[in-house]
């Protein structure tokens, strides 16, 4: 008799309830929202913490090769720098003098000999003394002394005079000895006692040990920086022979140094001769506990 209303129909008010209770179980809780949002946003945060950690390690480790790089770069576009330094004690000339490798053929004649050869004269020993042998000393100052190898209690220059430490450089020293071993050869030895100059105003007892003293420093030189080089063979005929013979070449070629920027700077660097100074006052006295040795060492 009466109709049935489709809003209040049992069977649709039953799914309305299904659905309801559907959307609630599927919908997440504002509690469970928010703690799943805090979790996610700091894994985001632990993920670029460490995308930035990475980076900041690789970008170091690249600065780190490129230094590498550059410095190894650097050695190969001076390697004639890196050179001297490697192989060579410190002193002030590494830094302000360039070493200049060159190539250069020696003089390695038997029989043409050049003035550095020849007996004894005046013209002989100008064109040895050019070469620096007789050079005074320079001064290495204090700020550079540990580094060239003194110690402090060496010979120091008195603050009067600019301070620092006498010192000779080495390869004029070496050169200094090989002029006094041409000195002492048999027939130059008389020439120069005659003179009695330099060394040869000494007795024949200092000179002996003075000449040998110099001997063994060039035999130790040598044996420092052996050459390594081969010496070839030639061939020559003189008149009369029937045959070729085999002649040692010793005119071989060499990588120097630039000696004469080595001597300039000796030169422009020595100390003020001793007449122009108060020897009395010019060096420092030693201190307490300096070393002084009872004998020439």
């Amino acid at each position: 008799m009466f109709e049935k209303n489709p809003k209040f129909s049992g069977d649709d008010a039953g799914d309305d309830e299904d659905r309801a209770l559907l959307f609630r179980s599927a919908a997440p809780t504002c509690s469970e929202t928010g703690n799943g949002g805090q979790k996610r946003r700091t894994k985001s945060i632990e993920m670029v913490a460490w995308v930035l950690a990475l980076c900041i390690t690789v970008n170091a480790a690249i600065a780190v090769w490129l230094g590498i790089a550059l410095v190894r770069v650097d050695h190969l576009t001076d390697a004639d720098g890196f050179c001297l330094q490697h192989i060579s004690q410190y002193s002030p000339l590494v830094k302000e003098v360039k070493p200049g490798w060159r190539t250069v053929q020696y003089n390695g004649t038997f029989f043409h000999a050049n003035v550095y050869r020849q007996e004894a004269s005046p013209e002989v020993d100008a064109a040895w003394e050019a070469l620096g042998t007789d050079y005074r000393s320079i001064v290495v100052p204090e700020s550079e002394a540990s580094k060239t190898g003194l110690r402090r209690d060496q010979v120091k220059v008195s603050q009067l005079y600019g301070g620092g430490y006498p010192a000779n450089v080495e390869g004029l020293h070496h050169l200094h000895c090989l002029n006094l071993l041409r000195k002492a050869l048999r027939w130059n030895y008389e020439y120069y006692r005659e003179k009695k100059e330099g060394a040869f105003v000494n007795s024949e007892y200092v000179i002996r040990y003075h000449v040998t003293h110099c001997l063994d420093i060039v035999r130790q030189q040598l044996m420092c920086t052996t050459g390594i080089g081969v010496l070839g063979q030639v061939w020559y005929q003189p008149e009369g022979e029937e045959q070729p013979i085999p002649f040692v070449d010793f005119s071989t070629k060499h990588r120097c140094r630039d000696f004469e920027a080595i001597r300039q700077w000796a030169e422009a660097h020595q100390l003020p001769p001793e007449t122009e100074v108060d020897m009395s006052r010019f060096y420092e006295r030693p201190g307490p506990g300096d070393t002084i040795y009872p004998e020439i060492p």
